[in-house]
């Protein structure tokens, strides 16, 4: 009897000896003969017993049920450049990412090398699709440019600019120029001395009124503004003598503003980028 309960001592040291101690991040979680890996939340487990090396070698890996790959989503690389010099897009993504089929939600960065005013894509030959504004109807109209490139997605039936402006209320005209319903700009105002400089950068128009007790003055500009750049002032003379003012740097004009006593006058001049030039004069006002 005594010999079969030091067996039976043998035997339960022997199998806690054979417990795997496992930890958490450092934190003991249990210790048992039996290790078992259960999946979960896009994890699965791949194990074989690898004898040669007295041990079991496991392999994680990913549901792609649950987590979808890169390739599951895009299935390429989304830069499209065309040049086939026409409206009628073409383009090849990396020759590893090839496109197969158009899916709805897949998006692109788009480059081409014409101007559209209605225009196709078809992208690794799988077949020409039209390009839209955003809202999927309206052809771009010069909205897509030659050189400038724009984001793009698939919709399952058109590619939509997501840059495009939308047929109402658009922007840009055709020729890609600004259009509102009225631009505000704000009145700088210059106080009245014998020089005076009118900066350029706050504003593109600016008013003057003369003091009664000063005499003549000179004004000038800060730059000679930017190219297309046009710029308003206007002068009140005080009501008690008439100035005289005459133009000084950065401003070429038709000549000395002379003014009247109580009146006021207007000026008009654009900018080359290096100079103002004078466009048009009132007085009397």
């Amino acid at each position: 009897m005594r010999l079969k309960q030091i067996f039976l001592v043998f035997v339960a040291i022997a199998a806690r000896a054979q417990n795997v101690t496992v930890q958490v991040n450092g934190q003991f979680v249990g210790a048992e003969r039996t290790l078992n890996w259960i999946a979960g939340n896009g994890i699965m487990h791949a194990c074989t017993d690898n004898s040669a090396q007295s041990r079991v070698d496991c392999t994680p890996s990913l549901n792609t049920a649950l987590i979808p790959t890169h390739d599951t989503i895009h299935a390429n690389e989304n830069y499209c450049a065309s040049h086939s010099g026409t409206t009628a897009y073409a383009c090849s993504l990396a020759s590893t990412k090839a496109l197969t089929a158009y899916s709805a939600g897949m998006t692109f960065v788009l480059n081409v090398d014409a101007n559209c005013a209605s225009c196709t894509l078809s992208i690794d030959g799988v077949g020409p699709v039209t390009i839209k504004k955003i809202d999927g109807t309206t052809d771009p109209g010069g909205t897509l440019i030659a050189g400038q490139p724009q984001w793009i997605f698939y919709d399952g039936k058109v590619f939509r600019l997501m840059g495009g402006a939308s047929a109402a209320g658009s922007p840009v005209d055709s020729r890609g120029d600004l259009r509102a319903r009225r631009v505000i700009s704000a009145m700088a105002t210059l106080p009245y001395q014998a020089a005076m400089t009118l900066d350029v950068t706050a504003g593109d128009f600016h008013k003057i009124r003369t003091a009664p007790s000063a005499g003549n003055a000179v004004l000038g500009a800060s730059t000679g503004g930017l190219p297309g750049q046009h710029m308003w002032i206007i002068i009140s003379n005080d009501a008690t003598s008439a100035k005289t003012i005459t133009f000084g740097a950065n401003i070429l004009s038709s000549g000395p503003l002379n003014g009247s006593a109580g009146k006021s006058a207007t000026l008009h001049f654009v900018s080359d980028g290096t100079a103002w030039y004078e466009v048009s004069r009132t007085s009397g006002l």
